[in-house]
């Protein structure tokens, strides 16, 4: 076994993991943790203060740490164990890691929530043109870094990925520009024009700067190695205390919610725990029961895997053999909130939040996202150490709902008859029980004006073949026209999933556009499921005599036939693409 040292380490260019002149002398975070220095140490040198070139001035999350050690493993020699790299990993993320205030913007990022680059959630244009070309653009707010090691991080770039200098430091042309030849445009049905001069071949900012030089400038001052945030969490920073029992509730696009218990117990080290989950879909009272392992970096950042038995459901969001978890810990430490995710790209998931259980009755809520006014139904109330005793006189639903009786009842569940009265003022309802109380468990409704289904975009991508499908999910949102009974309103209310029927319509954009009939298929649950990728012989389009790939553009309709009678239509606008082919990660590592 060849340990790390700066002879043995292959450098794939000088100045890229630190043979340039001495770090800055700005201030850094001493590195103490013997393995790290011994494996490190060999080309991040350490001063006599305890400075490591480049890890000293970085902080980031566990999976950026984690890719960069597997970086050093890949492209630098280092030859590192298992169960070296994960107290390596656990030390860089507590010591070098982000306070809670950093993180919980970008947690996105970790929970692998689709649609992790939306330019809504990019701060500067210097990043939207440099960073976010190839990153989430959580991977780039997720990183502290002192204005020196942001340069550092440039130049690793452009000597790992020579491509990138057009995009960080483009070459601005020098000499006069060619004269452009003129050029017509004659639309038809209207007069010539002259087609405006095309933009320059570089773009040219007008400071003068590169986009680099604009990105690191913006990154060192928005986003500098030493902040108050952390002073102040690494300061109170402690192993979690989690073992026990946790009230989860939760939600799955396309199943609806989802309430359970999560046992926690002590694990091989105090940041480490042993997990036992307990499910119950509310809608169609189907259970799961999970084992799993979970680590606490940075006193708050729980990650996790679980495995259940291999189910018998055709349908790749049920039952998933393997499931991970990203959650953060509350800084009293007596909830967690984030998601639970599987799937080829991480597609499926559930949104959850885990209450610690103690001694007191606990509602989590109902098994109904509303009640139809006016109607007789059975409700099932999800809690914890519900009262054996409980009476339909302990309920309180609000003015017009009342418990007419208990039909039965658990330490968890509680299942009631439930009346409606008629002319009931669309809203949002809580549940009570002797005073404890969950939050706008359901809503009250009288008609549906109008359906949305959600998301009102999606991407999927083929696969199957070499590559995996991602999938879509989608789902019909009904709405009352709340009490000004006009649609689209800001009263208005959402009355939850509907039962709809689900189609694929075309979405117009090029002659004999056949994108519908070889995209994919939708099923009664809302899941659109991709084609095969690669080359289609039955299909050839307009362009050309070859067979073209499954890809295309459609929209998603949804139809809900509603009691009075009237149908209601909505859509959603679907882009299928070709498989993600290049994997910067290796799978037996990435274990």
């Amino acid at each position: 076994m060849l340990l790390l040292t700066s002879r043995k380490c292959v450098l794939p260019l000088l100045g890229i993991v630190g043979l340039l002149p001495a770090q800055e002398a700005s201030p850094g975070i001493p590195i103490d943790h013997q393995l790290t220095i011994t494996k490190c140490g060999g080309c991040h040198q350490r001063d006599a203060n305890g400075m490591m070139r480049r890890l000293s001035y970085i902080r980031t999350t566990p999976e950026v740490w984690e890719e960069a050690i597997k970086r050093m493993v890949r492209l630098n020699g280092l030859s590192l164990k298992p169960e070296e790299a994960r107290p390596i990993l656990k030390y860089l993320s507590a010591n070098n890691g982000l306070a809670p205030e950093e993180a919980k913007p970008i947690f996105w990022e970790a929970e692998h929530r689709m649609f992790r680059d939306q330019s809504d959630k990019i701060p500067a244009d210097a990043l939207q043109h440099t960073c976010n070309y190839c990153h989430t653009i959580g991977r780039v707010l997720g990183q502290r870094r002192t204005k020196d090691d942001y340069e550092k991080l440039i130049t690793m770039h452009l000597g790992l990925f020579p491509g990138s200098e057009n995009t960080l430091r483009p070459r601005r042309p020098s000499g006069p520009r060619p004269e452009q030849p003129v050029v017509y445009s004659a639309p038809t049905g209207g007069n010539p024009a002259v087609v405006g001069a095309p933009p320059p071949a570089v773009p040219v900012r007008a400071d003068g700067k590169t986009p680099a030089e604009a990105a690191v400038e913006y990154l060192s001052s928005a986003q500098p190695l030493l902040t108050p945030e952390w002073a102040a969490w690494k300061a109170a920073m402690k192993a979690p205390k989690l073992e026990g029992k946790w009230m989860l509730i939760g939600y799955q696009q396309g199943r609806g919610r989802v309430f359970g218990t999560v046992t926690v117990e002590p694990g091989a080290s105090p940041d480490e725990f042993v997990t036992r989950t307990e499910l119950e879909y509310a809608n169609s009272r189907k259970t799961l029961t999970r084992t799993g392992k979970s680590i606490v970096y940075t006193g708050y950042s729980w990650r996790g895997r679980s495995t259940g038995p291999k189910g018998t459901s055709s349908d790749p969001g049920s039952e998933p053999a393997e499931w991970r978890e990203a959650l953060m810990v509350s800084r009293d430490g007596n909830s967690l909130e984030g998601r639970f995710f599987w799937g080829g790209y991480q597609e499926f998931g559930i949104d959850a939040r885990l209450t610690r259980i103690g001694t007191q009755p606990m509602v989590a809520g109902g098994s109904a996202f509303s009640l139809l006014s006016p109607s007789t139904t059975e409700l099932r109330i999800y809690g914890a150490n519900l009262p054996a005793d409980v009476k339909p006189a302990d309920f309180d639903l609000g003015s017009g709902i009342s418990v007419k009786r208990i039909i039965s009842k658990t330490p968890s569940v509680v299942t009631a008859e439930v009346q409606v009265d008629a002319k009931l003022t669309p809203g949002v309802r809580d549940i009570s029980i002797n005073r404890i109380t969950a939050e706008r468990a359901f809503a009250v409704y009288d008609k549906l004006a109008y359906l949305k289904v959600t998301p009102d975009a999606n991407m999927a991508r083929l696969g199957g073949v070499v590559a995996p499908k991602q999938f879509a999910q989608f789902e019909a949102i009904g709405w009352s026209a709340g009490a000004d009974g006009k649609p689209n309103t800001v009263d208005d209310v959402p009355v939850g999933p509907v039962a709809a029927r689900w189609g694929i319509e075309e979405f117009l954009a090029t002659p004999d556009d056949d994108d519908a009939k070889f995209v994919g298929a939708m099923n009664d649950l809302g899941l659109f499921t991709p084609n095969i990728e690669g080359p289609n012989p039955e299909r050839r389009k307009q362009s050309n005599n070859f067979p073209t790939n499954n890809w295309g553009d459609v929209w998603i309709s949804a139809t809900y036939d509603s009691p009075g009678g009237n149908a209601l239509k909505a859509r959603s606008y679907l882009v299928v693409t070709i498989p993600v082919y290049v994997r910067y990660d290796q799978p037996e590592v990435g274990q």
